[in-house]
């Protein structure tokens, strides 16, 4: 049970984002990409979840080809992720951002949530449950009702991280969920990210802080100009030279 991402490359124009990049994801597994900026990290997390085309290469979802699949579908197979640049409504709560992120695994039909049915009722009833434990593991059961535009950026991307896993997915990108993030707000993160790949869910992480990385991830894959530098294990990344000039800098 993987994703897995076989000679993948991206193209806008005559740009290259991403040449032949391969990676796999398994299940229970934490995977790290890095590299500097305009490396194709980001464009690497779109290509697998459908926001960009891929001009060759393949994806696969637990053996099931994906790579010509609308990004709903992709979602519907256990993809979720979360996004550089949070995406909501500024005026929506806290809660009913995460409430959002149930959307997809909803099983109870309009005109059944419009009259209330049992099953409805319990779906939803279910769901809020879900919803109340998400905002308590990353502490943000107090800012439950403020709008998102009233929150610091560091909570706003707690909520994105929430959202996306409230639907349970089997596979989670996330991109640069640490970015702005207080120590302890870091803490809650890792210990997140952690609950989640005990729980099975394969955790495909683009982050800048290599400690974190460090601290989380079983491999890591090195983007450079959109190519594959190296990849291995965070202590023999962190010991290379080439990682080390590319990643961060001589003086590193």
């Amino acid at each position: 049970m993987t994703i897995q991402a076989n000679n993948v490359t991206v193209r806008f124009g005559g740009v290259v984002a991403v040449r032949d990049v391969s990676l796999s994801v398994e299940k229970g597994q934490i995977v790290s990409i890095v590299g500097p900026n305009g490396s194709g990290k980001s464009t690497m997390f779109n290509a697998i979840t459908g926001m960009v085309s891929t001009a060759s290469g393949t994806v696969s979802v637990d053996g099931k080809r994906i790579d010509r699949e609308p990004a709903h579908r992709r979602i519907g197979l256990g993809l979720a992720r979360s996004f550089q640049t949070p995406r909501f409504d500024p005026h929506t709560t806290v809660f009913d951002a995460v409430m959002c992120g149930f959307y997809p695994v909803k099983k109870s039909s309009i005109f059944g949530a419009m009259v209330r049915t049992p099953f409805a009722a319990a779906e939803e009833q279910r769901f809020r449950d879900r919803c109340e434990a998400i905002l308590e593991d990353l502490q943000l059961s107090e800012f439950r009702d403020l709008q998102m535009n009233e929150l610091p950026m560091g909570r706003v991307r707690l909520v994105e991280v929430g959202r996306a896993v409230a639907n349970e997915p089997k596979y989670i990108l996330l991109d640069e969920p640490a970015a702005g993030l207080a120590r302890d707000e870091q803490r809650m993160l890792a210990g997140e990210v952690r609950r989640l790949a005990e729980r099975g869910v394969g955790v495909l992480l683009v982050e800048h802080n290599f400690n974190l990385i460090r601290e989380l991830a079983e491999h890591v894959v090195v983007l450079k100009e959109g190519a594959v530098l190296l990849e291995g294990t965070p202590d023999v990344i962190s010991k290379d030279r080439a990682f080390i000039d590319t990643y961060l800098g001589r003086a590193g």
